[in-house]
């Protein structure tokens, strides 16, 4: 039986997230969207699609991350600490793109709601891709639910209160502090499925 469900775009983010560069905090990538209390029901489910550029020196790790309830909230979904290639391009002239697509669905609702999320981020390179060659087309990485991200690790779905207007958060962590450390996101959806 066939069930007609209305997809919506929630949020957009309408300009390039502030650079996040010489830092080793986890900090927001694009400002937070206020998800309103009692929306994420039983079966809701949203997508989020965020396109960015990065830069490094010295291989650095980065994690990506979403939370609920700002910078310090709880975990839905995250990335292992991801080694990614030195020297490109960083600080101002970020010469590499990553991308991410997530899906958060609700288990349960709730002042201890429960939400599942799956998803990946994809580290691209700054070097031009070569046919019978695999080091240039990107490194697609899990973004693994409710847990730090390790490799590994079980995914689990996360608790948290579904009853009051709460912060969703796109953030990113560097390993080391360096000015060439730098990644910022230009374009981020967040979708209702249903």
């Amino acid at each position: 039986m066939s069930r007609q469900y209305w997809s919506e775009t929630v949020a957009v983010a309408t300009a390039s997230g502030t650079t996040v560069a010489s830092t080793a905090v986890e900090t927001i990538l694009v400002p937070n969207v206020t998800i309103p209390g009692n929306f994420m029901q039983d079966g809701r489910t949203i997508r989020i699609r965020a396109f960015g550029q990065y830069g490094t020196t010295s291989t650095p790790s980065c994690v990506i991350a979403l939370r609920w309830g700002g910078v310090s909230g709880t975990v839905l979904g995250k990335t292992g600490l991801n080694v990614l290639t030195s020297g490109v391009g960083g600080g101002a002239s970020m010469t590499a793109n990553w991308s991410l697509e997530a899906i958060l669905q609700t288990r349960s609702n709730g002042s201890s709601g429960t939400i599942w999320t799956m998803g990946e981020v994809v580290w691209y390179t700054s070097t031009l891709s070569t046919a019978g060659t695999v080091t240039q087309y990107g490194m697609p990485v899990a973004l693994i639910s409710g847990t730090t991200g390790a490799p590994g690790t079980a995914a689990a779905a996360s608790t948290v209160d579904l009853t009051a207007d709460t912060a969703l958060s796109l953030t990113a962590l560097w390993s080391a502090s360096n000015a060439a450390n730098s990644i910022k996101c230009d374009i981020f959806t967040l979708e209702s499925l249903n």
